[in-house]
């Protein structure tokens, strides 16, 4: 086949005529935005990726509010270099805690660890957009929850939420996070008066209670089976009964903005 084309057009593989040369440049710019080309230390040049084409990088929800991506992958692969444009919260969900090397363009490749359950923020709207790549340095699968914070919705709380069993974990400018922790046989009747996204750090089986009494009786409810990073996005809601009926600890992340 090689040779085939090589007699035809005249031109040995691998050779460029000057048309083709300044295509391929044009193809190869180097920068920051997606579609332009990364230089490693080695020369080769990587074309960066939308972060949602990153192929560990998982879609599990959108909607104007929000876009979450689960993020996994098994220990020493090293992603696709890509682009982050979004104000994102990031929950990593590796049992043990997990170790990287963070390879952020324009800087050396840097060692970082995350415990389970740790959650930051990462400022890459306003500040700059992160273009990187990850090496999973664990010998556990990585697992991290990617939640873009887009947009505010239509019904926020002013001032943060204070009920039995959450603690305010993580407080920014454009958001907060609480960590919702409900023993076997512990109940609770909540109000969240904010829209929010759900996800699950520990699962378990719990019982959704609407219009309940507070021994559970009355209304309408039902049991959901929920396991380690369940993503749900959640509307507002008055006294909300919520009942730990499994044998395990059940734990979430709630977090608004």
């Amino acid at each position: 086949v090689v040779k085939v084309y090589e007699a035809v057009t005249k031109t040995p593989v691998g050779i460029k005529g000057s048309g083709d040369s300044a295509v391929a440049a044009k193809e190869q710019k180097e920068g920051d935005e997606v579609g332009d080309f990364w230089k490693m230390e080695d020369g080769t040049l990587e074309e960066i990726l939308e972060v949602a084409n990153e192929p560990c990088h998982f879609v599990a929800l959108e909607n104007e509010y929000t876009r979450v991506l689960k993020v996994k992958f098994v220990p020493g692969y090293t992603t696709c270099a890509h682009r982050h444009a979004e104000d994102s919260l990031y929950y990593f969900l590796v049992e043990d805690g997990l170790k990287v090397v963070n390879h952020v363009k324009g800087s050396a490749p840097q060692c970082d660890c995350m415990d389970f359950g740790e959650v930051r923020f990462g400022n890459h709207k306003e500040d700059k957009p992160l273009v990187h790549k990850i090496t999973n340095m664990s010998d556990k699968d990585m697992f991290c929850i990617d939640a873009e914070v887009i947009k505010r919705p239509p019904v926020v709380s002013v001032i943060p939420l204070v009920a039995e069993y959450h603690e305010l974990i993580k407080t920014r400018e454009k958001c907060r996070v609480y960590h919702f922790t409900l023993g076997p046989g512990q109940s609770t009747t909540i109000s969240y008066t904010f829209f929010y996204l759900n996800i699950v750090l520990r699962g378990g089986t719990i019982k959704i209670g609407l219009g309940c009494s507070a021994d559970g009786s009355g209304g309408i409810s039902w049991e959901e089976d929920t396991k380690m990073g369940d993503t749900h996005w959640k509307e507002p809601c008055v006294n909300m009964r919520i009942e730990n009926v499994g044998s395990t600890v059940y734990e979430a992340f709630i977090s608004e903005w």
